[in-house]
């Protein structure tokens, strides 16, 4: 049976090679907003996206994710997380694994994970406080697309409305309200199924503050900021604790962002 380092280091490895920009069509940005257990990682870890400097904060991420069955069984699932940023643009996330997805197949305990995106030094960094083990991997840049490259065509089954400014945890948020319709027959179904995702962001932060992904086939699954803190956070978070052992990890390539 694979130990608690091997299972965690291969959803990690997953987690983070689907951590790409979605299809406007798929429901909602890369990590809150779209059901699964390491949501906060598919935002923060390894895959940056955009690097984004003079913006700190500090925050507690949670998402939850609820689903009804046809015979009235409900299944809840819920995490939480430390998020923070500093003004150079590395950010942490410092998640708790309680037995979920992956980890209760292995029959491991609760564990805390680290995870340390640093695009300063080019490298990411996963911590285990438990083992003072830390796996290093470079970042490396962004491949570039052709220039002649034609923009991919919007789906016919996808609308998106503008919800406006709110105030959502102290900050200013804009929101988006968009809707994925699968017709009917498309996939063995009898009637059109909707896959409503609302986001909202903050234009300051360039963070998602909260979304909610309600899928007929899914469930619903929960993203909320809270406490967020717009101070500098303490360096010492992004950077790796003495007596860690090293060990290396494949480098990993940033993805572009979002047009």
């Amino acid at each position: 049976m694979l130990g608690f380092r091997s299972t965690i280091w291969i959803a990690l490895t997953s987690a983070c090679v689907f951590a790409q920009p979605p299809h406007p069509g798929m429901g909602g940005p890369p990590g809150p907003g779209r059901p699964g257990d390491f949501a906060f990682l598919r935002a923060e870890f390894g895959l940056p996206g955009k690097v984004v400097t003079g913006a700190p904060y500090s925050a507690h991420a949670s998402t939850q994710f609820t689903q009804t069955l046809a015979d009235g069984t409900h299944i809840q699932r819920s995490s939480t997380a430390s998020v923070a940023r500093d003004s150079q643009g590395r950010t942490r996330t410092e998640q708790n694994f309680t037995s979920i997805g992956p980890l209760a197949a292995s029959g491991s305990t609760s564990r805390t994970m680290i995870f340390i995106n640093d695009p300063v030094a080019g490298m990411s960094y996963v911590l285990d406080p438990n083992a003072h083990t830390v796996r290093e991997m470079q970042i490396h840049a962004p491949r570039q697309p052709p220039a002649n490259r034609p923009a991919p065509p919007q789906s016919a089954n996808v609308t998106t409305e503008d919800l406006g400014t709110q105030v959502i945890q102290g900050v200013n948020a804009t929101g988006k309200r968009i809707t994925r319709t699968i017709p009917a027959g498309a996939a063995g179904n009898d009637r059109a199924i909707q896959i409503v995702t609302e986001t909202w962001t903050s234009p300051d932060l360039q963070i998602v503050v909260s979304s909610k992904t309600t899928d007929p086939r899914m469930g619903d699954n929960v993203y909320q900021l809270t406490g967020i803190t717009r101070a500098e956070p303490d360096p010492a978070l992004f950077t790796v604790p003495a007596g860690y052992t090293v060990v290396q990890g494949r480098g990993m390539r940033a993805r572009r962002p979002p047009q």
